[in-house]
């Protein structure tokens, strides 16, 4: 790099040899400028090299550890941060919970994975530095915002990417999901648990009203999941059968635009309301 500033300031000063003197001083400040911005850099480079050679060899074991089980959990924790940050009335990010979610994942998740050397290296006084807390936070809130981009609902999105859409806006409300779409599924495409309850979801990508079938598939994937609640999300709507079909089987229909209240639903079908798209599958 200094071998590069020397260069430019050779270069520059050549410059100048060939310009007259009403244009000297003008670029004589281009030139100085030049010089300084390129000493930055090195002064720059020279900083980062020294902080990575500076970082001895049980740390960086110690942070590919940590980095290692953290891509593990990274779904997890992404969808974990997307359900418990909230915008507060003032437009401000509300991450309390969120943090207290982290500690918790530091302590019972990574910390028992840790060797008694790398926690002294990483956490000597019994809590993790904040460039290790700082490290975890940036990948989980870039991997949060590839899934929260997934809860923008396009008609031209696949079959699968809509079972992604569906588990995503699930787990934004607070479930844990799962997508199981594949062979051995059992008519099953997500499932979703929250404060005990399990729902079996079939997920509809259609450009026509869904009829029987899906309803029969979801009501087996239910008994088949072990399910309280057993569901089919589409975009297109239901037949008029498939309606009776679900009254009779106790499955919940509902569209693609109402999932934000599918818990709602739940709720006022269990205490007796009924509910314009759906019906709840027994308890």
């Amino acid at each position: 790099m200094w071998l590069l500033t020397g260069s430019i300031a050779i270069g520059c000063a050549w410059c100048l040899t060939r310009v007259g003197s009403s244009a000297f001083a003008f670029w004589s400040y281009v030139v100085l400028g030049l010089i300084a911005l390129a000493a930055c850099l090195c002064r720059v480079t020279v900083l980062v090299v020294d902080a990575l050679d500076n970082l001895a060899p049980e740390e960086r074991a110690a942070r590919a550890t940590v980095n290692k089980i953290v891509s593990k959990h990274l779904d997890t924790l992404a969808r974990r941060r997307i359900a418990l940050v909230s915008i507060d009335h003032y437009g401000l990010e509300e991450t309390d919970a969120w943090e207290k979610e982290l500690r918790r994942f530091l302590s019972k998740v990574i910390k028992p994975e840790l060797s008694e050397e790398a926690i002294s290296i990483l956490a000597p006084k019994g809590k993790f530095s904040p460039a290790i807390v700082d490290m975890i936070k940036e990948r989980v809130g870039i991997r949060a915002k590839e899934l929260e981009a997934r809860l923008m609902f396009d008609e031209d999105m696949t079959p699968l990417e809509f079972e992604q859409w569906v588990a995503a806006s699930l787990a934004k409300s607070g479930w844990k999901t799962q997508t199981v779409g594949g062979t051995g599924d059992q008519g099953a495409d997500v499932i979703a648990e929250k404060d005990g309850l399990r729902a079996v979801i079939q997920c509809k990508l259609y450009s026509s009203p869904v009829g029987n079938k899906a309803v029969q598939e979801a009501y087996a994937a239910r008994k088949h999941h072990t399910g309280g609640v057993a569901a089919v999300v589409t975009n297109g709507g239901f037949t008029p059968s498939a309606r009776r079909l679900a009254a009779t089987t106790g499955v919940l229909l509902i569209l693609h635009s109402e999932l934000e209240r599918f818990e709602e639903m739940i709720e006022k079908r269990s205490s007796g309301h009924d509910c314009e798209f759906s019906t709840l599958a027994p308890i």
